[in-house]
């Protein structure tokens, strides 16, 4: 079975010395950089925490954008609001004001109603007696001016008014 192997010793010696001797080299490579590793890992350290405040910063004043967008945007809301409900106040008060006058007016057309009402009324009795007192003389109407006869004797004649 070593025949079918056939391991060349001094290869393999070769390769065992430089593996160790690199691994040696390695290690003292190590303990002597081990200051320049440190600062090494300390400075992407502080790298990394930089930039993590810079993104930090930058996240803050997009949010301090935000935000000042926001207040112009509410203090345009504001200005719009207050223009609008000054607008409705005054729209409230002129509808007031129409309704006040359109009461009184209301008033004032109820009271000529009324007063036309009763200047009807009274022109309907008016007439209505006239109407009975036209029957009523043309009943007793004598066309000789100095009749004996008529009742009543001409010019004495009164009518009752009747209220």
């Amino acid at each position: 079975m070593i025949d079918l192997l056939k391991i060349n010793y001094e290869l393999l010696g070769t390769l065992s010395t430089i593996a160790g001797g690199g691994a040696l080299g390695g290690f003292i490579s190590t303990m002597i950089n081990r200051k320049e590793i440190r600062r090494i890992k300390k400075s992407e350290a502080i790298q990394s925490e930089a930039t993590a405040k810079r993104e930090d910063a930058s996240a803050a004043t997009e949010m301090m954008n935000l935000l000042d967008r926001t207040v112009a945007h509410m203090e345009r809301m504001n200005s719009y609001n207050e223009t609008n409900s000054e607008s409705l106040l005054k729209m409230v008060r002129e509808k007031d004001s129409i309704n006040d006058r359109m009461k009184k007016d209301m008033e004032l057309l109820q009271l000529q109603r009324t007063e036309d009402h009763r200047r009807i009324t009274g022109l309907e009795k008016v007439v209505k007696r006239e109407l009975e007192w036209r029957k009523d003389s043309d009943y007793h109407y004598c066309s000789v001016i100095d009749c004996e006869v008529r009742k009543p004797p001409f010019g004495t004649f009164k009518r009752d008014v009747k209220k």
